[in-house]
């Protein structure tokens, strides 16, 4: 299979399949113009920022060891007499970048388009979720303390530069994403400067302090399916069109129902692998994060041109009112 994208991030995709994915952290140092391009500009960032519509959770500030509360970067806005809070109050958000704080932007490609095409490309060529995050931080300043992520992440340098530690992964199945106290021993110190990647596997434990400069990188975050994913996904496939009712009224219907559940197991599950239900329950994980329309012309121009709506802008009371 050819991997286009991914060919951007680590060059040989073989190579790195066989011998970094899930195994070992990596840095990747692409020659200049074959390497990826970070499709949101901190310009971009401003503006998303200043508009003030950015809400919690798609945008927080944070600070490893000392958490940084929501209300001290966010406001309330009124709309049509309605009052939501957790809107980005962008002058708030700038002192504390100042201060040393790390601005994190969530799932952008929730909102920006050309992001949204590059976790699409990726996710086709990985079939797996891909999801994007954004954090700008101040020279010397930690946004998160050492933690294990719930993915494998590729990570890009856009501006300035990063130190980065990366410790070992899960020693058993049980684990949880999440702050650590300490993660093993070392086993990959960098710091990334622009165009640079950085690979981190599933669960390993790593932290960064920002280095010259404001950095400011890009996150793509490789989801994996759990358990309960794939509990799912045999329900599905065993279940899928058989009619039960919801709600059987006696014990004679609701042991009708059991039969029913019963033969259908039976039925199909000797037919079902496990390469099957993890493909199942992968496409669904994909599907779940599709964000619908974004990036594609809604539709309402092509509606006003259907309806022979005058191109220009209107003008008078008729317009104020309206």
């Amino acid at each position: 299979m050819h991997r286009e994208e991914l060919t951007r991030w680590v060059g040989d995709t073989d190579a790195f399949l066989n011998r970094y994915w899930r195994t070992a952290p990596a840095v990747f140092r692409p020659a200049p113009g074959t390497g990826p391009a970070v499709p949101l500009t901190l310009e971009e960032i401003d503006t998303a920022v200043a508009g003030g519509l950015l809400r919690v959770p798609h945008l927080e500030l944070a600070r490893a060891g000392d958490p940084v509360h929501s209300s001290r970067y966010t406001r309330a806005r009124t709309v049509s007499g309605v009052t939501t809070p957790g809107y980005a109050d962008p002058e708030r958000i700038r002192e504390l970048l100042a201060d040393g704080a790390t601005l994190v932007l969530r799932n952008v490609e929730h909102w920006h388009a050309a992001t949204r095409a590059l976790t699409r490309r990726l996710e086709a060529e990985l079939g797996r979720r891909v999801e994007a995050f954004f954090f700008v931080t101040p020279p010397g300043s930690q946004g998160l303390d050492l933690h294990r992520d719930d993915a494998d992440v590729l990570l890009l340098q856009s501006t300035g530069s990063k130190h980065w530690t990366v410790r070992g992964g899960p020693t058993g199945p049980d684990w949880a994403p999440g702050a650590v106290a300490g993660g093993g021993p070392v086993l990959l110190t960098e710091t990334l400067n622009p165009g640079e990647v950085l690979y981190i596997p599933r669960g390993f434990a790593h932290e960064a302090v920002g280095g010259e400069g404001l950095s400011a990188h890009l996150s793509l975050t490789i989801r994996e399916v759990s358990t309960q994913q794939l509990f799912a996904a045999l329900q599905r496939l065993l279940l899928d069109s058989l009619p039960l009712p919801s709600r059987p009224l006696d014990d004679d219907a609701l042991h009708a129902t059991a039969g029913l559940l019963l033969d259908r197991f039976r039925d199909r599950l000797p037919e079902v692998t496990a390469a099957a239900v993890v493909a199942h329950a992968r496409r669904a994980q994909l599907a779940e994060g599709t964000v619908p329309g974004l990036g594609a012309d809604p539709g309402i121009a092509a509606l006003a041109a259907r309806l022979g709506t005058p191109h220009g802008t209107p003008h008078g009371p008729a317009a104020a009112a309206a």
